[in-house]
């Protein structure tokens, strides 16, 4: 196979030109059943300035552009998740292994130094394309005992500097109007015997501390290719269309929530949201997602409504989404002299066609699950209980 040939070829790569970075302490948050990891952090906290590194595995050093294991990822244009498999957009090689930050392991990175002072305002941004080395391995909930319960004294000096800086950037999130909904979500738990269970996706800080800290690289690179006008791919997300904001609302007030429905129409969804945590009714926001519009690709930049972004792309995650290699591949051309590359114009349509498709089989395999589930516990009435 001309594809994993190559891949086993390109894993070879020498890396003498990236900066040797293994003497930082980067550790990976992952849930307990990933097996690519495509990130890590790490932070340092003193009286004058905050200080984050994320490093984010270079695939783009080693798939070159239209070479078999690139056509194949366009292809795909992200990895698909199913309760017992993964299929993944690029070979195992690469995606388990080579490009993948695994423990103990010297891994090329590009590292994004961010350092704040006065609160979340950036002071700096430095772009290092480096070689870590992942520290530890840690999942949500292991992040979360180590913070809460101090299970871990080794990590638990950077686990508290990882929570200083997720204070900080939910900070900066709450004013500028980033939507948290928060609601009630459910995994399938695939077990060997072809039977399975639903369990509780548990709402951790730990989840939240990356989801910020991704945001926030991500924004840094938009932020740089803006500047130097440098065309690539970014990720928008429009406001609601009117007519779904006066179906919803017509809903809230059936139920007597006249309140909702007026902040509806001034698209307060932030609002909105703490309302309903008061309220206890958190399971009222899945009809706050029906209004939402999809999120797409796109090379004009369009802002992202529900971040409170008025640009936003994805680079942290190259291992899976196409979209966050060709970022990478901009970054490189801007930094690094690496040739430009120029797509096709019909690419950010089918990466949008490709992450909709990925999340219809997700969905209708969570719905067909319910189905087998109400149909052996021979339940006529179902309810999901948060």
């Amino acid at each position: 196979n001309k594809i994993l040939d190559e891949a086993e070829r390109i894993s070879h790569k020498s890396l003498e030109k990236h900066k040797d970075l293994t003497n930082i302490q980067f550790i990976t948050i992952d849930g307990e059943n990933s097996k690519d990891f495509d990130d890590a952090v790490w932070a340092e906290v003193t009286k004058k300035h905050t200080k984050i590194m994320v490093a984010i595995a270079d695939v783009s050093f080693y798939v070159e552009n239209n070479s078999f294991v690139d056509k194949e990822a366009k292809k795909r244009g992200n990895s698909f998740y199913f309760p017992n498999k993964v299929i993944p957009m690029l070979p195992e090689k690469l995606s388990n292994d080579v490009c993948s930050l695994v423990p103990n392991e010297k891994r090329a990175c590009i590292v994004v130094e961010i350092k704040f002072t006065n609160g979340s305002k950036k002071k700096s941004i430095n772009f290092t394309r480096a070689l870590i080395k992942s520290h530890a391995r840690l999942n949500y909930n292991e992040v979360d005992d180590i913070f809460f319960k101090k299970t871990n004294k080794k990590f638990l000096p950077l686990i508290e500097n990882l929570f200083h800086v997720y204070e900080l950037l939910q900070k900066d999130s709450q004013e500028r109007g980033k939507i948290n909904f928060e609601f009630c979500e459910f995994e399938i738990e695939y077990k060997h015997d072809n039977t399975f269970n639903f369990k509780k996706k548990l709402n951790l800080h730990s989840y939240k501390i990356i989801e910020e800290i991704m945001v926030l690289t991500n924004t840094c690179i938009a932020e740089t290719l803006i500047k130097k006008k440098i065309k690539t791919i970014f990720r928008n997300h429009s406001e609601p269309k009117k007519e779904r904001i006066k179906e919803v609302g017509k809903i809230f007030s059936d139920i007597g929530y006249n309140e909702i429905t007026q902040l509806l129409s001034k698209l307060n969804f932030c609002k909105i949201v703490n309302l309903l945590k008061q309220k206890k009714n958190i399971h009222l926001n899945e009809f706050l997602i029906r209004t939402q519009s999809k999120a797409m690709y796109d090379y004009e930049n369009k802002g992202h409504f529900g971040l409170g972004l008025s640009h936003y792309l994805h680079f942290t995650s190259p291992i899976r989404r196409y979209s966050d290699l060709v970022v990478h591949r901009d970054l490189a051309h801007l930094l690094f002299k690496q040739e430009k590359i120029n797509y096709s114009t019909t690419l950010p349509s089918l990466l949008t066609d490709q992450e909709k498709k990925s999340d219809e089989i997700e969905r209708t395999i969570l719905e067909r699950a319910c189905s087998i589930y109400i149909y052996e516990k021979k339940k006529i009435v179902f309810f999901r209980h948060c």
